[in-house]
């Protein structure tokens, strides 16, 4: 079916939304503000609307309580959420991020009737390019009953299956205003430490998947003296200097030879020039970045995930405290399959040993009553503090418990030595 791809002011573009709609949204660096600011000042006919996305860096103004008449579903809960799903207005969605091209897409529980996209001006094929958030926006999009494209002329080009052609959006809104941006977080000494324990565990020629936060950071900043890396399905700021020095370059990968593979773009101007039209960047929907099958021929697949508590057997949760959802599942177990199934792969949990400002162990005896497991017991592989990385896979009961304690911080040690006597 070909579309009208017909020119809009704002209000009148967000005028074809309805009461009750479900609205997709890309997260990340590719929310389009200027649609998601109409759509808040239309909110009140919008009564019922629902918004699914993951992580937004655009503050969440959908969740004031001055919008009240709008829902939200997502897959990545966060703290300035918690007043509107108090309220009811918020329902998470516990779906790990593979899933999310079967269930946001038509077809899908979640399918939507429109999706909100940011997109590059067209080319001269009439190609518009969704830049830095691919993941889920296009699958969803493709198959959309309405398309409403922000076309920004700030929006990189990425290079790939990353596009939209003309004849496949409905309506075209025409702002110029800067990405969202994502900036580089503070490293610290405890996260250095980490990212140097992970780096040893990375061989050169691997692909390495790593996430947001401060020790990701760490560990890409640990990664200059490798040689010939390729990273997957996300890409931020440190990519460009390990691409400029040599680093990165793909070469050894089994398929997709000379490209990395990128779903999501979160950082910066720096990073958004940098990949505009970049030969090595290859955007690929999650349906190809977050398939366990693909991660594992990939072949030497470093995955870089983090936790909240991981327990004495191993399990791992990335996403509640107790019972209370924080986070989300994300792409954490798809990775964590796709590299146990590698040749040469490693799963990797990484995360600082105390919480609260040291008062409390982040490896527990159990998890508190009521958590969410991310990454079950039977797939853990290394898990990494800052004392250390502690090598599970394969081990029995007590040898995973010791070896767990041995990264432990030395003040929750003994606690933790008589809670296996017990």
């Amino acid at each position: 079916m070909t579309r009208a791809f017909a020119t809009r002011e704002l209000a009148d573009a967000i005028g074809r939304l309805r009461p009750g709609m479900r609205v997709l949204l890309p997260p990340g660096c590719g929310e389009p503000r200027a649609l998601v600011g109409e759509v808040c000042r239309q909110s009140d006919r919008l009564t019922g609307l629902v918004l699914m996305g993951g992580i937004h860096l655009g503050g969440y103004p959908f969740a004031r309580t001055d919008h009240a008449g709008l829902q939200m579903a997502t897959w990545q809960m966060s703290p300035r959420l918690e007043d509107a799903r108090r309220q009811g207005r918020v329902e998470f969605v516990p779906v790990r991020y593979f899933d999310l091209v079967t269930e946001f897409v038509r077809g899908g529980h979640w399918a939507p009737d429109a999706v909100l996209i940011q997109t590059s001006p067209p080319d001269a094929h009439g190609y518009l390019s969704l830049g830095v958030s691919v993941s889920v926006a296009l699958p969803a999009a493709q198959r959309a009953p309405l398309v409403i494209a922000q076309v920004n002329p700030r929006m990189p080009r990425t290079l790939g299956n990353g596009s939209l052609h003309r004849s496949q959006i409905d309506v075209v809104v025409e702002v110029d205003e800067p990405l969202l941006d994502y900036p580089p977080p503070v490293v610290g000494e405890l996260e250095t430490a980490i990212g140097r324990h992970v780096a040893g565990l990375v061989p050169d020629g691997a692909t390495v998947q790593v996430g947001i936060g401060a020790i990701p950071q760490a560990v890409l900043e640990a990664l200059v003296d490798h040689r010939d890396l390729a990273l997957h399905s996300l890409l931020v700021d440190s990519a460009v200097t390990l691409i400029e020095r040599g680093v990165v370059t793909g070469a050894r990968k089994r398929f997709h030879r000379g490209r990395i593979d990128i779903g999501e773009i979160m950082g910066t101007r720096r990073l958004f020039d940098f990949v505009h039209e970049h030969d090595l960047v290859n955007m690929e929907p999650a349906s190809f970045t977050h398939d366990p099958h693909l991660v594992a021929e990939v072949g030497r697949f470093v995955a870089v995930n983090s936790a909240l508590e991981i327990d004495l057997t191993g399990q791992v949760t990335a996403e509640s405290l107790g019972p209370r959802q924080v986070a989300g599942i994300g792409g954490q177990f798809d990775f964590v399959l796709g590299a146990s199934r590698a040749d040469g792969g490693v799963s990797v949990i990484a995360l600082p040993s105390t919480g609260r400002d040291g008062q409390v162990s982040r490896i527990v005896p159990r998890l508190a009553a009521g958590a969410a497991v991310t990454t079950p017991r039977f797939i853990a592989d290394a898990i990494v503090t800052e004392f250390g990385v502690a090598r599970v896979r394969g081990l029995g009961e007590r040898g995973r418990a010791r070896a767990l304690i041995a990264v432990a911080h030395p003040r929750f040690r003994e606690e933790l030595e008589r809670s296996l006597a017990g």
